[in-house]
């Protein structure tokens, strides 16, 4: 509600957010530009969230309530298929969409429901005034769960598998955060099932005992070394010890190492205690060590008895970073920061003396950091309560962040952080990096920005990406510390100070001067910080995925996949898009950032989602074998 309280427009329900509930399977696409011979045989895919339930009039109205984190899961596809009589001579994109078939799906479809079987994240951001409205959602949703085991699709798990990909150990999983990952077919993009965690040996997964549904809830973000094949994650609960960790050993594929390969250890939700559910979306890991972020973000249903909302932010509360060995959980050090929002987090590396390259000296992170949750509030079109507010003059923005945790042996369970300052005071958000560099170190972070205001956008309004940006984080963390110690205390200016504008106005063109010597390493002394795609007019992306080339000669020498829609195609009455609208695959040339080297026709819209991965051929011909997939409903529409 605004201010004089009228109902504002709701800006996730409008334009390319609007779902696209039609499926297609595999259908080819045209194309301009050469595609790399480095995606054949790979697939790119994004998940987000696609309510096939939600009421969307319009975008008017407050009711029924809704959110852009809400909705059923749909992956939408490229596969890039070999195909030697395609006029490239070796590839064929195809394009493919469709929803994860979760129980929450399933049983919606089993028992006809009109609006969405569980609460929408903006009906527990409402006031303590909206108590009833959260306890009836929860209620209907306990009933209607009930209900569900009298249909031949019982509701067991809670997970609409909404929010991202990854692989791990021969299967393509997608996630979020209120339930197990769930195993999906590639290219087919067909649901096996969920995976919680059982081993191939016959050992227990998450889902053991009465309250198995809750402890196997798992982030959204997980984190793969591809050094080891292990999988590092956590699961949030709502009841103690609320937090918990598990390392997941690859044993589908061995993993090649240059020494005898050693069996890791399995661990499976081993307790990390902290003092309340917290909504905490991400996580990171190092080599050697794993960090957790207890934020003052809470995802409570305690709160109501506090005349809170279920999620809601405590400003007044430190941040708490859970630095420890990765098969250690139990040696946990918590580092204190001031108050923060941290949904994603780019990579994670380990710093070595440099008298003694064994001796351990830091962990370091990089991070986006918010410095209020107004971004989840407007998500649901709600208007950030005062009591959650910055005071007057305060910056409030979404930035590219480094931390440091240095080592030490002190016994206490509180340390301080050495460095923390933003990288950059540009909005930068879904930050990604190549997939063999999130367990790092990563040279570059690529991420998405806004050449206007930040990814708060005003109530009413929703933030859309008009830039992808690369960023040179191992030569500004370089230049922040040299900063920090000339200027004692200082840890809001951030290394790089430019505006989207001025980034624009110095960039030179660094295309054609991929020039490389035999004899010696490439020179990157003609790169630059921060380097920025700029779409054209009414175009915007979403998160982007780095493919290396073949034979790279430096980190950032690949290409980035990334969907682009052009808004010409929406009605600018109705804010409607045109049946016909179709969104392009664009992959651009990450190492230039300004030459888009191909692009996809697909033969629809892909709506504005969250996140995506790139799978290469190697994951998809190493696939496991699912033992069966599950059946669609006869309608999915």
């Amino acid at each position: 509600m605004s201010e004089e309280g009228g109902v504002l427009p709701h800006p996730y329900k409008t334009g390319n957010f609007a779902p696209v509930r039609e499926e297609r399977i595999l259908e080819r696409c045209e194309w301009t530009g050469e595609i790399p011979e480095e995606l054949i045989g790979g697939m790119y895919v994004r998940n987000g969230g696609e309510p096939a339930l939600a009421e969307l009039k319009n975008g008017e109205g407050a009711a029924p309530d809704y959110h852009w984190f809400d909705g059923d899961g749909m992956l939408s596809g490229v596969f890039f298929e070999k195909n030697g009589a395609s006029p490239a001579g070796t590839v064929q994109p195809t394009f493919i969409n469709r929803y994860v078939l979760t129980d929450v799906y399933l049983a919606s479809k089993a028992l006809g429901v009109k609006t969405p079987i569980l609460p929408s994240i903006a009906t527990l951001l409402g006031s303590f005034s909206s108590l009833h409205l959260v306890l009836y959602a929860i209620l209907r949703a306990v009933f209607l769960a009930f209900c569900s085991f009298f249909t031949a699709t019982p509701l067991r798990h809670l997970s609409v598998a909404n929010t991202s990909l990854l692989w791990h150990d021969g299967r393509a999983l997608a996630t979020c955060e209120s339930g197990p990952m769930t195993w999906v077919t590639l290219p087919e993009l067909d649901t096996v099932g969920y995976h919680s965690l059982e081993g191939d040996d016959g050992e227990k997964g998450l889902r053991e005992g009465t309250l198995g549904w809750m402890k196997e809830w798992t982030t959204a973000h997980p984190k793969y070394d591809p050094h080891t094949g292990e999988l590092m994650l956590f699961h949030m609960t709502f009841i103690p010890p609320y937090l918990s960790y598990s390392v997941v050993p690859s044993t589908h594929m061995p993993i090649p190492t240059e020494k005898q390969p050693v069996a890791t250890p399995r661990i499976l939700a081993a307790p990390v205690p902290i003092a309340a559910p917290r909504m905490m979306h991400d996580m990171a890991a190092s080599r050697t060590h794993s960090i957790l972020l207890d934020t003052p973000l809470s995802l409570d249903p305690r709160n109501l008895a506090l005349a809170k909302p279920v999620i809601g932010y405590e400003p007044s509360t430190p941040t708490r970073f859970g630095v420890f060995p990765r098969h250690a959980p139990n040696l946990v050090k918590w580092y204190l920061a001031p108050a923060c929002i941290i949904f994603h987090t780019a990579f994670a590396y380990d710093e070595y003396s440099a008298l003694d390259p064994t001796e351990l000296t830091a962990v370091n992170l990089v991070c986006c950091r918010l410095n209020s949750p107004r971004l989840v509030y407007n998500a649901g079109n709600i208007e950030l309560p005062r009591s959650q507010r910055l005071a007057a003059g305060a910056k409030e923005a979404c930035e590219l962040y480094y931390y440091r945790f240095p080592s030490s042996r002190s016994a206490s369970q509180h340390l301080e952080v050495s460095h923390q300052f933003p990288l950059a005071s540009i909005p930068f958000e879904f930050p990604t990096v190549p997939q063999d560099r999130v367990v790092g170190p990563a040279k570059y972070v690529y991420g998405c920005s806004v050449k206007r205001g930040n990814f708060d956008a005003a109530l009413g309004a929703a933030a859309k990406i008009d830039c992808l940006v690369k960023i040179n984080a191992a030569a500004l963390i370089r230049k922040g510390i040299k900063r920090a110690e000339a200027c004692q205390g200082d840890v809001e200016t951030p290394a790089d100070s430019r505006t989207i504008a001025g980034i624009l106005a110095e960039q030179t063109d660094r295309s054609g001067s991929r020039q490389w010597s035999e004899a010696a390493e490439v020179s990157q002394a003609d790169d630059v910080p921060i380097r920025i795609f700029e779409l054209p007019p009414r175009h915007y992306a979403q998160e982007s995925s780095f493919v290396p080339r073949n034979n790279a000669r430096a980190e950032d020498d690949g290409f980035l996949l990334t969907y682009v829609f052009d808004e010409a195609q929406i009605d600018p009455i109705s804010g409607k898009p045109f049946k016909d609208a179709r969104s392009e695959l664009w992959i651009i040339d990450a190492w230039d950032m300004c030459t888009v080297v191909a692009k996809v026709k697909l033969p629809q819209r892909v709506p504005y989602g969250l996140h995506g991965h790139w799978f290469p051929r190697e994951d998809l011909e190493q696939q496991r074998t699912p033992p069966s997939v599950r059946a669609r409903p006869t309608s999915t529409l």
